[in-house]
């Protein structure tokens, strides 16, 4: 026969066994479906741009700040130059967790959140302060549709206003319909701008621009002043019009699952930290564009202007554009809302001038 005080140790054992199982299986669920925060972490972050360049000596200084502020707690190893590959390939390396973050045109945004390229509609801003203003307004809008995408928007960027270069006379309205403009292999948004613009294009990646300038596979191209320089390109062509069709843009983004990882007082440091060094990157990517424009000019190359048949022309092309993107890349509500911020702006702006 058992013993009273044996069927209580029996019944202590079991309790006590059944005890640790739940409290183990409470920590597997905890731990094994929710974010879990490692302490020091490398986060592997890739751009375009080349070493020694605005956005690269920008990122390195950004990247410095971080580990400063987080007592080294998160790191940043930079990989510029293209190194990483196009931003199809960095998109791709981020989703299987090769890469974390990147600096991505307005291109790779496209990839992931297509409206974010409203942004690149053809003469949508006057100036720097309208391109600002929007993206101001709407950065929480863009935040949480990248969000839902599983990214983290850090802070906008630019490339700035684009330009067309070409080695023939592009301020003659026939031979604007002649030329072969190169165009970003995969950019949807750039061959529905230049079809409509009657504008002939031939696609290629960006590392092959020089190779089709050097063959005579694309006689002109399109590009901020900055990366028309950068990339050598403007020793092979010979003018350049002198009428800003885009703005360029551009952003920093990191894949939400590394985010997560982080501790929440390293998230609130990492994202004030990107945005300050985002912004940054902006006003010295406008400063080299400017310095860039006098390259270009002391270089020989003809700065020739639009006659007022082609900049009629080039606005009404520019609302073809933009209605052809309907629902294919935007909404015609987020247009309008654009459309509102920059009228109310344009009229405050209006009446000060005339105040003055």
């Amino acid at each position: 026969m058992y013993k009273v005080s044996d069927i209580l140790l029996n019944i202590k054992s079991n309790h006590l066994v059944n005890l640790i199982i739940t409290t183990l299986v409470i920590l597997f669920f905890f731990i094994g479906f929710s974010p879990v925060e490692v302490k020091a972490l490398v986060i592997k972050m890739a751009v375009v741009m080349p070493e020694k360049s605005t956005w690269a000596n920008t990122l390195h200084e950004f990247a410095a700040s971080v580990k400063k502020d987080t007592e080294g707690e998160v790191s940043f190893k930079i990989y510029a130059g293209g190194i990483s590959g196009d931003e199809s390939n960095v998109l791709r390396k981020m989703r299987v967790n090769q890469l974390h973050a990147a600096g991505f045109s307005g291109v790779g945004l496209g990839y992931v959140l297509p409206e974010i390229r409203i942004l690149e509609m053809p003469l949508l801003f006057n100036n720097y302060q309208e391109v600002d203003l929007v993206k101001e307004k709407l950065f929480a809008h863009f935040s949480a549709a990248f969000e839902k995408k599983g990214y983290v928007l850090l802070g906008f960027a630019e490339a700035g206003f684009v330009y067309f270069f070409s080695k023939k006379n592009i301020a003659d309205e026939k031979i604007i319909k002649k030329i072969k403009m190169w165009v970003w292999k995969g950019d949807r948004v750039a061959k529905t701008f230049l079809s409509t613009f009657g504008i002939k294009y031939v696609p290629l990646h960006l590392t092959d621009v020089n190779t089709g300038l050097e063959t005579g596979m694309v006689d002109s191209f399109y590009a901020p002043p900055l990366a028309a320089v950068a990339f050598q390109w403007y020793a092979k062509i010979r003018y350049m019009l002198d009428f800003p069709m885009v703005n360029s843009t551009g952003a920093l983004l990191m894949n939400k699952r590394t985010f997560n990882k982080l501790s929440i007082k390293n998230r609130i440091i990492l994202k004030k930290t990107a945005k300050k060094y985002a912004a940054q990157m902006v006003t010295l990517t406008r400063q080299d564009n400017s310095t860039a424009l006098e390259v270009l000019k002391e270089s020989g190359i003809k700065f020739v202007l639009p006659n007022k048949n082609q900049i009629a022309a080039f606005h009404n092309n520019a609302l073809k554009t933009c209605e052809k993107n309907y629902s294919k890349l935007y909404s015609k509500e987020l247009f309008e809302r654009i459309k509102k911020i920059l009228t109310q702006y344009r009229a405050r702006n209006s009446k000060e001038s005339e105040k003055e």
